[in-house]
């Protein structure tokens, strides 16, 4: 069957491994230059692994528009970026500076937006409908602003916690089935919403579990939804509502 994973980390090439063999779909965070040229060097050539970059909330304070400006520009999609207040301290008003700035970019250069938000759902949703475009929504876990972030045309992605996290159990009855992404977050994020050690061997049948979760919410078959999640991911890669 078809499998993607449309916001991932990387840390060792064994899961790139995985990606290729199995054919899969998908885009894999580049949150810093060291980060960029290591999984550009992994998936040179491969067209269904994506390479998105952007400075996270978490990096606000050490990682530089200068540096990442020339990478963005290289990359099909920007982020993840965004607004945390539960996860760091960063400084809220700088998150903010950073974000809509790399929002002000992704509109200008066309280019679809991989974003982060916890805790500051309403200001991230405020910023987006002042920059239009196209964005994912990773891993949401609010029980608020579902409709409204709908209305703008986002896509959502079921985080990892799907089984057990009540928000993202609403989300996977909010989202529409033509709106709906799948990730894992990498294998450490894996690890946290499981609550226990996993390894390149759990990755596979957990993606699995979440499309079947998902085939079954929409009452289709496994295939028909991992077809229907191709479409979605290519759509957003394309900055397609």
């Amino acid at each position: 069957m078809l499998l993607i994973d449309a916001h991932t980390h990387i840390e060792t090439d064994d899961m790139v491994n995985q990606l290729q063999q199995t054919n899969s779909y998908a885009t894999l965070n580049c949150a810093s230059p060291v980060e960029f040229k290591r999984n550009l060097s992994w998936t040179l050539g491969y067209d269904r692994i994506k390479l998105s970059a952007g400075i996270h909330p978490w990096s606000v304070e050490s990682v530089t528009w200068s540096a990442m400006q020339p990478i963005m520009a290289q990359v099909p999609v920007i982020g993840e970026v965004g607004l945390d207040n539960v996860w760091t301290k960063n400084s809220v008003v700088q998150q903010k500076n950073v974000f809509e700035h790399q929002l002000a970019y992704a509109r200008e250069v066309s280019k679809p937006v991989i974003i982060h938000t916890k805790g500051l759902e309403l200001e991230t949703l405020k910023l987006l409908r002042k920059y239009p475009n196209t964005y994912f929504i990773h891993w949401y876990s609010s029980p608020a602003y579902v409709s409204e972030f709908l209305k703008l045309g986002c896509y959502f992605s079921i985080g990892p916690s799907f089984a057990t996290e009540a928000s993202v159990k609403q989300l996977i009855q909010l989202v529409p089935r033509e709106k709906v992404l799948v990730e894992s977050d990498g294998l450490e994020s894996l690890a946290w919403a499981l609550d226990q050690p996993v390894d390149i061997n759990d990755y596979q049948p957990f993606m699995i579990k979440m499309i079947q979760t998902l085939a079954d919410r929409h009452h289709i078959s496994i295939d028909a939804m991992g077809q229907q999640l191709v479409a979605n991911i290519n759509r957003f890669w394309q900055g397609q509502p």
